[in-house]
């Protein structure tokens, strides 16, 4: 993977969880559609490794790969940014990125989300894996 050394800490069926020591990044990524309880255990999952990595990579940031996952429910994105990203925040996460699903309900569903939570982390939406990360080195 081009230079890319990576770390991961978690794997099933709906996503991995690896921690991108080039950037450094937590990395989520989804690769098929995910269940509501599922992606809330996977968002807890990357709470606990970012508040356990942070310390060994101080500028540690959150990538998010929803390209191959589908929508995510309204409920389920209020419940992160009401449960999850402030907890990120506290523990000192400046920087969220996605790179977005192909679909055109996914693409809305990653505005809304950031609309919704846009003042806790900053956060931008990318299509292209090298531009999200080259972001979040900025």
């Amino acid at each position: 993977m081009r230079g890319e050394q990576k770390m991961k800490l978690f794997e099933n069926e709906y996503v991995t969880i690896s921690i991108d020591e080039s950037v450094p990044c937590l990395e989520w990524i989804g690769k098929k559609f995910i269940p509501s309880d599922e992606f809330r255990a996977s968002e807890k999952k990357s709470l606990e490794f970012y508040q356990e990595y942070k310390k060994k990579y101080p500028r540690l940031e959150w990538f998010v790969d929803a390209r191959d996952i589908g929508p995510i429910s309204p409920a389920d994105t209020q419940w992160v940014a009401i449960e999850i990203l402030p907890n990120f925040a506290e523990a000192g996460l400046k920087k969220e990125v996605f790179v977005v699903p192909t679909s055109a309900l996914g693409k809305m569903a990653v505005k809304n989300y950031i609309s919704d939570v846009g003042k806790t982390v900053e956060m931008k939406v990318f299509d292209k894996v090298n531009e999200a990360k080259n972001w979040l080195k900025e």
